[in-house]
């Protein structure tokens, strides 16, 4: 297969440059490859989700999670709000809110610039309007009056 430019995996169902395989084997399998041409490499690549999403944005929605809801705020915020969601809704809800808060920019996420050797304060949320964050999230759940107070 020294001349040819595409390569199959029916076990891992991807496509390679035949310079990335390794003795006409798998790079990341060692199964058996076979040649297909570039069309037949892209539709198969296509049909099997090669081109699948990295998973970061979903990552990163995490992070603001745990970051919002740390040290038992999260479920201040939910006793408080008293939504009429469960608590894993209101979790997600408050979330996608946080991240639009944050895309407008007066909702910061900081961040240490490595994990290694930073405590829980490293990580935190900075609001600057605690006002509008709290009776926009009042708004979010339908509450007719000002929350009680998170403590």
């Amino acid at each position: 297969m020294a001349g040819k430019t595409y390569a199959w995996c029916d076990r891992c169902r991807r496509s390679f440059e035949h310079a990335d395989t390794v003795a006409d084997a798998c790079p990341i399998c060692g199964s058996p490859i076979r040649e297909l041409g570039w069309v037949s490499a892209f539709v198969r690549g296509f049909l099997a989700q090669e081109f699948v999403t990295s998973g970061l944005p979903s990552r990163h929605k995490a992070m603001i999670k745990l970051i919002w809801t740390a040290n038992g705020m999260g479920e201040r915020y939910f006793r408080a709000l008293g939504p009429p969601v469960t608590y894993p809704r209101f979790e997600s809800i408050v979330t996608d809110y946080l991240c639009q808060a944050a895309s407008d920019g007066w909702v910061r996420f900081v961040l240490p610039p490595s994990p290694i050797g930073a405590d829980d304060q490293s990580y935190r949320m900075e609001i600057d309007d605690e006002e509008r964050f709290i009776l926009e999230m009042a708004a979010l759940f339908g509450a007719q009056d000002e929350p009680d107070s998170v403590s």
